[in-house]
């Protein structure tokens, strides 16, 4: 007696027509189930690892050059160009925790340090347990914090446009941004970015709950943080044509966050605006001013100042101005760029200039996500642009992170 037939791999029973068998629709749906995971990676590597090497290479090759010393500088001399400014305070805060006792704001006194917000040095601090150096701590939480911002970035503009060509530019643009140095440096931009690029990721989803959680992740890292809250709310309103649900209330509990950083403050000092405070003090001058008479006074300082105030304030007014004219483009294509998304990089934009003078611009501005969109949009019709812009801003993040290292403050 025969034996019975072996049954096909196919599927299909003897006397059928044998399809051929392939693993490729097993391969796409894994492949597809992974990209709103880990999948986004092969767009995010390279872009992450040259912004690393930018940014770290430049400065250690510059202080190298520079040197007088004998043999090759000591490590303390590397990592010094990574806190530096506000670098060197947010050491300061996770090393040693925020100054307690009455508000004092007076020269020699640490009062400064409380116009800094506590997410980021809380982070190093944690960081700290594993790795015992603090500013090689920071550089270690900042670059998670941007390897984590680019993953986002690269799944928001895969989810606005589902264009791989386009996500992979935006990542390029964000990682070569010519103020990327701050990066890689212990500020908070990185771990900033990662939470806000994470909240409009899952607004734009319509999971209102993740995206005021990443809200409030932000406000603690960055007081910019706070110009998510117009933009949620904007999107829950489109969503819903006009009519607020009860994710609203969600949406408005991410203000936890700053209340209890108020509340924090409160304690420690006896000033519940303590921030507020310190950053108008004498070390700081953030008086807050309309938009133009802080580029009013920044242009002075651009056309008299001497060479190196001339440079700064003269990428403040460039960075400042670019911005506002990328803000209005967006606006007026708002049928393709979400109005959600818009708001949030006008908020942005309000909160870096709506001082007596414009400090920090490009760091600011680096944060307004949509514009990242908005370059990928623009030159989509022109991908043989893109490489030349890429390359362009990268030579100039090089040039800012020498600057850095030399001790020259750049924004």
């Amino acid at each position: 007696m025969a034996p019975p037939p072996i049954p096909s791999q196919t599927g299909t029973s003897p006397g059928q027509p044998e399809v051929v068998a392939s693993a490729a629709p097993l391969r796409s749906g894994l492949w597809a189930r992974a990209n709103g995971r880990i999948g986004v990676l092969h767009l995010v590597v390279g872009p992450f690892i040259a912004s690393k090497a930018i940014a770290v290479l430049v400065p250690m090759a510059t202080l190298w050059a520079r040197s007088t010393g004998v043999g090759v500088p000591p490590a303390s001399a590397f990592l010094g160009p990574f806190a530096q400014w506000d670098g060197a305070a947010y050491a300061q805060i996770a090393a040693n925790g925020f100054p307690t006792g009455p508000l004092q704001l007076g020269p020699g006194t640490l009062g400064y340090l409380w116009a800094r917000s506590p997410g980021y040095p809380l982070l190093v601090h944690l960081a700290m347990y594993v790795i015992p150096q603090t500013v090689v701590a920071g550089i270690v939480v900042s670059a998670v914090g941007e390897l984590v911002a680019l993953i986002f970035l690269a799944k928001l503009v895969l989810h606005e446009r589902g264009d791989e060509a386009s996500a992979s530019f935006a990542c390029w643009a964000l990682a070569v941004f010519p103020y990327a140095f701050y990066l890689t440096a212990v500020y908070t931009e990185s771990a900033f970015l990662a939470a806000a690029i994470a909240c409009l990721y899952y607004m734009r989803r319509g999971k209102e709950g993740p995206a005021a959680l990443a809200a409030g992740c932000a406000m603690f890292i960055h007081i910019t943080g706070v110009a998510l809250l117009p933009a949620l709310i904007v999107d829950h309103l489109v969503r819903r044509r006009g009519r607020p649900g009860r994710g609203l209330l969600v949406i408005l509990a991410s203000l936890l966050s700053p209340l209890l950083w108020v509340a924090y403050a409160w304690r420690l000092t006896g000033d519940p605006l303590a921030y507020v405070h310190a950053a108008e003090g004498p070390s700081f001058n953030r008086v807050l001013a309309w938009p133009w008479t802080g580029a009013y006074t920044t242009w002075t300082n651009f056309v008299g100042g001497a060479a190196g105030d001339s440079f700064l304030f003269g990428m403040e007014i460039l960075f400042g101005v670019g911005s506002l004219v990328a803000i209005l483009w967006m606006a007026w294509h708002w049928r393709e760029i979400s109005p959600s998304l818009t708001v949030y990089a006008l908020g942005i934009w309000v909160m870096a200039t709506s001082v007596i003078y414009w400090l920090g611009t490009p760091r600011f501005e680096m944060t307004a996500v949509p514009i990242y969109l908005a370059l990928a949009d623009l030159t989509r019709r022109h991908p043989r642009a893109r490489p030349v812009l890429i390359a362009a801003s990268a030579g100039w993040m090089g040039f800012i992170a020498s600057l850095a290292a030399t001790g020259q403050f750049v924004a």
